[in-house]
């Protein structure tokens, strides 16, 4: 219980980062709790973070919590109103200065306040300048693009680090495994998932498991060495999109055509 609680602080200062922003709330509600006569207020920023503090900092359920899931548990600082509440106090407290001049002064004075206890997200190197609508990758669209058939939503199988922003792009493409993969705590296995993350492609070995997945489309980065090649595995090649090969499966290319669900440029290229 006494690590559950340790852990339960640690996340705590984990979620200040080196800032006082969570004092900052602490201080805001403070003051609402004795300024605020709205009972609908007081219910939903007041009475809601109290009873959310005291849910976090219960030594069973920090213990329950953190045996469960503690990215799980830490999220519930996810619910706080911080920021609704900071502001709202402000606000109520720049309503107690009567003088114009009082109201302008600490009204700077919070914003300062609120600038010295972070950081422009945008100088974080995770961000990038937006290239298009869909704020992703413009390779993944390309190779979205290349995959996605107007009249079936085939089974494609992509590298792992295109998983995150296929879905965000489009529905019309099923895969085989999602990013959830990706996280090894969960427990996820994937033979092709494994093929298609090994060091060297193995075409062989990256065939025979995307055909036991229904995989109509194989998606390889050109980073990547290829050991034989996905011709002499019966697949042939519809385009170089975004940096990676796009193979499509002879099978799955016939039994489509028969039944007229190919693009016609897709049947131009398979013949």
């Amino acid at each position: 219980m006494i690590d559950a609680m340790k852990g339960a602080f640690e996340n705590l200062l984990l979620y200040n980062n080196g800032s006082i922003l969570f004092l900052l709330f602490l201080m805001a509600l403070f003051f609402l709790w004795f300024v605020e006569r709205d009972r609908r207020v007081r219910t939903v920023l007041l009475y809601l973070s109290v009873a959310l503090i005291v849910v976090f900092l219960c030594p069973v359920y920090a213990w329950i919590g953190q045996k469960i899931d503690e990215e799980i548990y830490y999220r519930v600082f996810w619910t706080l109103p911080i920021g609704v509440l900071f502001c709202y106090g402000s606000v109520r407290l720049l309503i107690c200065f009567k003088r114009t001049v009082s109201r302008v002064l600490v009204a700077i004075l919070l914003v300062l306040v609120i600038c010295m206890n972070g950081k422009l997200v945008y100088k974080n190197t995770i961000y990038n300048k937006a290239t298009n609508a869909y704020h992703i990758p413009q390779l993944v669209i390309d190779v979205a693009d290349a995959v996605r058939l107007e009249n079936y939503k085939p089974i494609a199988v992509f590298p792992a680090a295109l998983l995150p922003f296929i879905r965000q792009y489009t529905g019309d493409i099923f895969t085989p495994y999602g990013r959830n993969i990706t996280v090894e705590r969960w427990g996820f296995d994937s033979a092709l998932y494994d093929a298609m993350e090994a060091e060297v492609y193995d075409a062989e070995e990256i065939a025979i498991q995307a055909r036991k997945e229904h995989c109509a489309f194989v998606v390889l980065s050109c980073a990547k060495e290829i050991k034989g090649s996905m011709e002499e595995q019966n697949y042939f090649l519809v385009e170089f999109a975004g940096g990676h090969y796009i193979y499509m499966d002879y099978n799955y290319y016939k039994v489509m055509k028969e039944q007229n669900l190919l693009d016609a440029d897709l049947l131009e290229i398979g013949r």
